[in-house]
C-alpha cells in the first residue's frame, strides 16, 4: 500500500533561517505509519551536499519545529520522511526545495550583544582600575599628611627644645664681672641709706 503522507510546508522557493527555527508541516491518512524519520537533505547538483537524520517523528502531531545552527547557506534544501521499518527504508514524502539563509540583522544583533558585553567588562575593569587608583592616591595622600604632621611635630619639638635651651643659656650666660658690679651697686645704695638714717637721727 502506498503511503499518502505529504509535507505541506516549507513551500517551493521559501527563504528560511534554519538557525532561527523552521516549522515543518504535513498531512496524513489513516493508512500512513505512526512515525517516520525526518531528514534534512540537499542532493541537488551544484549545491552543497547535505544529509542529516533529525530523528524519529510522531506523524500524528502534524508539525514540528526544526532548529539547526550549522547548516550552510544554500538553496535546494528539502525535508524527507523515511520509513523506520527495516524492510522499507525508502522515502515516504519529500518537501519542496527551499533556501536556507540567515535573517537580516541577526548576526549584527549578536555582534552588538557581544560588543555590549565586552564594553560592560571594560567598564567594570575601568571602574576597578579607577577605584584602585583612587585608593592608591588616597593612601599616598594620607601617607604624605602623616609625614607632614610628623615633620611639623618634629620641627615644633626641635624649635621648643632649641628655644628652651636658648633661654636657659641666656639665663646662665651672666658673667662674673656683671655679677660683681651688681653687688657693688647694691653696697653703695645700702651705704647711702645708712648715711641718710644717721643724719635724720
Amino acid at each position: 500500500m502506498v503511503a499518502a503522507i505529504q509535507i505541506t510546508s516549507p513551500s517551493k522557493n521559501d527563504v528560511l533561517d534554519l538557525s532561527a527555527g523552521v516549522k515543518v508541516e504535513w498531512s496524513t491518512v489513516n493508512t500512513d505509519p505512526d512515525s517516520a524519520h525526518l531528514f534534512l537533505v540537499n542532493m541537488a547538483s551544484g549545491h552543497t551536499p547535505y544529509n542529516k537524520d533529525l530523528g524519529e517523528v510522531d506523524l500524528s502531531t502534524g508539525s514540528i519545529v526544526i532548529t539547526e545552527k550549522d547548516v550552510p547557506e544554500d538553496g535546494a534544501f528539502q525535508f524527507n520522511f523515511q520509513s523506520v521499518k527495516q524492510n522499507n527504508m525508502g522515502i515516504l514524502a519529500q518537501s519542496e526545495q527551499f533556501e536556507n539563509k540567515k535573517e537580516e540583522g541577526k548576526d549584527k544583533d549578536e555582534t552588538t550583544t557581544k560588543a555590549t558585553t565586552t564594553t560592560g567588562g571594560a567598564k567594570t575593569t575601568l571602574t576597578t582600575a579607577t577605584t584602585a587608583a583612587t585608593a592608591a592616591t588616597t593612601t599616598g595622600a594620607d601617607s604624605e599628611d602623616t609625614d607632614d604632621e610628623e615633620t611639623e611635630t618634629s620641627s615644633t619639638s626641635t624649635g621648643t627644645s632649641t628655644g628652651t635651651a636658648a633661654a636657659a643659656s641666656g639665663t646662665s650666660s651672666e658673667t662674673p664681672e656683671s655679677g660683681a658690679a651688681g653687688l657693688a651697686v647694691k653696697g653703695t645704695m645700702l651705704a647711702l641709706v645708712a648715711g641718710v638714717l644717721a643724719v635724720v637721727a
